[in-house]
Parts: C-alpha cells; structure tokens; sequence
C-alpha cells in the first residue's frame, strides 16, 4: 500500500480546508439545535457563520504551522549539506 507521505503529527496541506466544514457543519448543528430548545429561528446562522470564522481561522493556524514545519526542515537540510561541503 502507498503511503502519503503524511503522518499524524503533520498531516497533508489537503487536511487543512476540513477544519473549515467541520466548523460550518459543527456550529451550524449546535445552532439549530438551540434554536429547536429555545423556540428561536436565528441561531443556526448565527452558528454557521461563527463556525466558517473560527473554521478559517483554525485553517490558517495549520496551514502556518506546517509551513513552519516544512521551512524548519528544508533550512536544516540545506544547512547539513553547506557544513558537509565546507568540511571536505
């Protein structure tokens, strides 16, 4: 079986956007179900609105954090490979 490439400590840029839907569909349900308790018709959009928010903002907090992780990684492989020359 192929492997991805992605473990679960850094997982693909494609997982990103998914922080973004379950945000949506998370909050979305959260406010639909206070609207059915409480007898209110506003709240499932005040939740899908609230959860696109904070979905994005989780999204780029991921997104920033593996391109850390891959800044961080090219930067000492890079530098591993300048030491190595500069000892022949």
């Amino acid at each position: 079986m192929a492997e991805s490439g992605a473990s679960p400590s850094n997982p693909s840029r494609s997982s990103a956007p998914s922080y973004l839907v379950a945000g949506v569909l998370f909050y979305g349900f959260v406010g639909w179900l206070l609207d059915q308790w409480l007898g209110t018709r506003f709240l499932v959009a005040v939740g899908i609105l609230a959860g696109g928010g904070l979905g994005t903002y989780m999204m780029i907090v991921q997104l920033r954090r593996q391109t850390e992780a891959a800044d961080a990684r090219d930067g000492s492989t890079s530098s591993n490979q300048t030491s190595s020359e500069e000892s022949e």
